[in-house]
């Protein structure tokens, strides 16, 4: 019986052992306050592995952000200010190879030529001085000689219309006309009017020749209901005035007119005053 009495109460004593250790274990909220705290727990330091993959993500946050205009513009001129610093740097390339010349301003077109004047000269008929008449425009203040061929004076009748042109009109393929247009003649008839065109006409040639006055002149062809005809134009400046001449003549009897419209262009001359 004591015996049995002394094993309980051994047994007793472990377990209360046992149940005070487990009570040390527990912490002691009371008298540990340092145990229970209001801050948010600190997170444990990454490991190198975590480290290394969180850095790889937040470098491609930054190169997924898009750039602000600014931003942009500031790395264009950086850009511009890089590439001219290269080109100052770099020094001129200088070759002893001769430059080769530049190329020469490509000449105007040309009239539209059709050849060479009809006849050679030793196929016309040379002028005799009987063949002309001498005029004098007072209005004009020219002189020349005129070929009577050419026909009369269609404003014979009518001086007050005549002015300073001088016409002759022998038929519509046979005439002359003289003018001067002067900006500053308030007494003659349309004074600065000009001669009329011939459209269509096909030029043969043109040249400029002269003493008194620098002629330009051009030989056409004109063609219409009247039949082929040759045209002798001139035209000359001097002192504010511009003179002008027409020969419309017959082509089939080119060696005959033409050099008589020739030689009364080169025997126009202004009067003395």
């Amino acid at each position: 019986m004591r015996r049995t009495a002394l094993i309980c109460s051994l047994l007793l004593s472990l377990a209360g052992s046992s149940f005070a250790a487990a009570a040390e274990e527990l912490p002691n909220y009371a008298t540990q306050p340092a145990v229970v705290s209001t801050s948010p727990a600190q997170p444990a330091e990454p490991t190198e592995a975590e480290s290394s993959i969180d850095a790889s993500a937040a470098d491609n946050t930054v190169n997924t952000v898009p750039a602000t205009p600014k931003q942009e513009e500031a790395v264009a001129t950086e850009a511009t200010a890089a590439e001219a610093a290269n080109a100052a740097a770099t020094p001129p390339v200088v070759s002893n190879e001769p430059v080769p010349p530049a190329d020469k301003p490509k000449p105007k077109p040309k009239l539209n030529l059709v050849g060479k004047p009809p006849l050679p000269r030793q196929f016309m008929r040379t002028p005799q001085a009987s063949d002309f008449i001498s005029v004098s425009s007072e209005a004009g203040g020219y002189s020349m000689a005129v070929p009577k061929a050419f026909g009369k004076n269609p404003l014979a009748d009518l001086p007050q219309a005549e002015g300073a042109m001088l016409v002759r009109t022998a038929d519509n393929t046979l005439m002359l006309a003289a003018t001067v247009l002067d900006p500053a003649d308030t007494a003659s008839f349309k004074a600065t009017e000009a001669l009329p065109v011939y459209e269509n006409a096909k030029v043969y040639w043109q040249w400029q020749h002269g003493n008194q006055l620098i002629w330009t002149c051009r030989l056409s062809a004109h063609n219409d209901y009247h039949g082929n005809k040759l045209l002798l134009t001139a035209e000359a400046q001097q002192n504010g005035k511009t003179y002008q001449l027409l020969y419309v003549m017959p082509a089939m009897q080119a060696d005959n007119y033409l050099p008589q419209a020739i030689y009364s262009l080169d025997s126009f001359k202004l009067n003395q005053p």
